[in-house]
């Protein structure tokens, strides 16, 4: 398996297993979490379908290694619960005449991002139209804010 990637199974909500492939992993005060993909069928121009990847976060109840693959190379982080710098702000752009988003990510998630600390993270939180990455689960690392 070529760079930095590993096989793994994951355990769907509906206890069917499949395999896919494991990016990363991290360790958030909540537990681990691993970004894997997973090849599915997918609507294509031609109206025929294709297969593409879903990349997602899983929580680790969702995902086990498998047998003999090796995972020394993935790329693991701990998310650190003391304030550093662990989280990024991503401005979204607008349409004409309706105003940005801007997106809270666990640092990792979206590489172009300005990183922040936890009181930047939570101060920019309460600010209208930011709202926490649903993909990298950033609500999970952190606290919810007053």
């Amino acid at each position: 398996m070529p760079g930095d990637v590993a096989r793994v199974a994951v355990t769907l909500p509906d206890g069917q297993e499949l395999r896919a492939q494991l990016y990363e992993r991290r360790h958030a005060a909540d537990g681990w979490q691993y970004r894997v993909g997973i090849t599915v069928w997918a609507p294509a121009s031609n109206g025929r379908a294709e297969h593409a990847e879903h990349g997602v976060w899983l929580d680790a109840r969702h995902v086990r290694p498998l047998p003999g693959a090796d995972y020394s190379r993935i790329p693991t982080r701990t998310i650190p619960a003391d304030g550093r710098q662990a989280w990024t702000l991503q401005d979204l752009p607008h349409l004409p005449g309706h105003p940005g988003t801007r997106l809270i990510h666990i640092i990792g998630c979206d590489p172009g991002a300005t990183p922040l600390t936890l009181d930047q993270a939570l101060d920019a939180l309460r600010q209208p139209r930011t709202v926490p990455c649903h993909t990298c689960k950033a609500a999970t690392s952190l606290p919810t804010p007053t």
